[in-house]
């Protein structure tokens, strides 16, 4: 039996990991009660996820491929096809009755977002630098798992990337929060924001003027190029033969996972030569290298340890990039890193002059990276937009670049629920018109109205027909009287 409600799906992309989820929307409210606090937007339980005014119940997530129980590590086998079939299986399975009333998939890119461009939306484009990926369709599958395909349906599907989608969800969130709240640092509307993941890559998503930003493409600011710290001797990363300058000196080729491991293996192997040439007490101290701070760096270097000859020795292996983590605070790679982000930071600012800046993506789990891009952001900007309220001391920049809504539960997914969203709205509208118009976002209350409607409706009509046989019954009444009286 049909229950009228919304069923949403998402796909978070990732060319390591899926994330599919079903959520339908629980309710929506217009009251500065359901602006989240700290950006906590999901419950305890992380059922309840809010974007702006709107909850959706999360129902069934999963992802693909999941983590071995055991060790905990993601399998790395799992090809493309394999991917696609097990999330078309997740959403066969948990089809609600009525079948979905939208889908949104958030893609690693480059990918087609045009839907346009029939050879391409939907697809991994050739310039990936994932091989296995490249020319896949992830689109059409899943919206053929989903029931959606087809006629009208197909505009209730939407994809985009795994970062343009999460700038919408941001905008709108970040936006209604604005208008529910009177603490806000800017009298000025938004209606500007960019979106940067820093993981195995590197991408930045766009709202400007209150849209997703889409042109020839989509935004591709990961690949910019960059002023590297002094004497940087770091050679590239290994995804830099089909990357734009090479992937030397820009932001993905410095602060994507991927190249912060290709980093520290260099630096391992440098110090590793040093050792084999001058000995391993050989640094200058004068001593036999048994102090204190001496003992716990070989510690930290110990249980930080990979081999470096090993065959999988590059940062586009997953396993290997889990040595980012056992790193301290202190190790210079979070330098370069802050820099590489913070070059990305102002050249975001001086082009687009977007009014927030949010960071997300693996790396960014490393907290003391955010006062580190900050202030290397005020460096570079070098007083030149001080006349800007926003960016006239240091300390306000807190308030512009700023961490993720939804990090825990992952803002690619978010995303993939806000065109989603963006998607089934727009439809309705548009089967509507303007007196038909009924936003998904407050379905609860125009559900209420619609039966209030129809209540009173079937008043008025009781009453019209009790009127017309009271009327038909006195004229007859009248006919008969003066009938007699003849």
């Amino acid at each position: 039996m049909a229950d009228n409600k919304a069923y949403l799906a998402a796909v978070e992309g990732g060319g390591t990991t899926f994330v599919v989820s079903v959520a339908c929307v629980s309710s929506s409210s217009s009251s500065s009660s359901s602006v989240a606090k700290n950006n906590n937007n999901n419950d305890e339980n992380n059922n309840i996820l809010s974007i702006g005014c709107t909850k959706l119940h999360l129902l069934h997530t999963a992802t693909i491929p999941k983590r071995d129980d055991v060790t905990g590590e993601i399998p790395n086998n799992y090809t493309p096809e394999e991917i696609i079939s097990e999330a078309c299986s997740f959403f066969r399975t948990h089809l609600p009755p009525d079948g979905y009333s939208a889908l949104g998939i958030a893609s690693f890119g480059p990918a087609g977002v045009d839907p346009k461009s029939k050879d391409q939306y939907g697809k991994i484009l050739s310039g990936s630098p994932k091989k296995q990926w490249r020319g896949v369709d992830i689109l059409s599958p899943i919206q053929e798992a989903c029931g959606l395909m087809g006629g009208e349906l197909e505009k209730r599907v939407a994809f985009d990337t795994d970062v343009n989608a999460p700038a919408l969800a941001e905008f709108q969130h970040r936006s209604y929060q604005q208008e529910q709240s009177s603490n806000t640092s800017s009298s000025k509307p938004l209606t500007s924001l960019s979106y940067i993941t820093i993981g195995t890559g590197v991408g930045v998503g766009l709202v400007l003027n209150s849209q997703p930003l889409h042109g020839l493409l989509h935004p591709e600011g990961g690949h910019i190029c960059i002023q590297p710290l002094p004497d940087d001797k770091f050679t590239g990363y290994s995804w830099g033969a089909k990357s734009p300058y090479k992937g030397l000196g820009t932001v993905e080729g410095v602060a994507s996972s991927v190249a912060l491991t290709e980093r520290w293996i260099q630096m391992e192997q440098e110090r590793e030569m040093v050792k084999i040439l001058y000995g391993k007490g050989s640094s200058g101290s004068g001593g036999n290298g048994s102090s204190p701070s001496r003992k716990r760096d070989e510690e930290q270097e110990q249980s930080s340890k990979i081999s470096i000859n090993d065959n999988n020795n590059n940062g586009d292996n997953a396993q290997t990039r889990e040595i980012l983590s056992t790193l301290p605070n202190s190790h210079p790679i979070w330098l370069h890193a802050s820099n590489a982000i913070a070059n990305l930071c102002v050249s975001l600012l001086l082009l687009t002059s977007c009014q927030k800046i949010v960071l997300g993506g693996g790396i960014m789990k490393r907290d003391i990276l955010y006062s580190m891009v900050r202030s290397r952001v005020w460096t570079l900007l070098n007083g030149y937009l001080d006349s800007v309220e926003e960016l006239s001391d240091e300390r306000k920049l807190e308030d512009v670049i700023v961490g993720s809504s939804w990090e825990e539960v992952g803002s690619g997914l978010v995303g993939a629920f806000a065109l989603a969203l963006d998607a089934y709205e727009k439809d309705g509208e548009e089967e509507g018109g303007e007196e038909g118009r009924t936003s998904l976002l407050d379905s609860d209350a125009s559900g209420k109205k619609k039966t209030a409607s129809e209540s009173e409706e079937q008043r008025l009509f009781t009453s019209g027909v009790l009127v017309g046989i009271g009327l038909s019954f006195g004229c007859a009444l009248m006919m008969s009287l003066l009938g007699r009286g003849s």
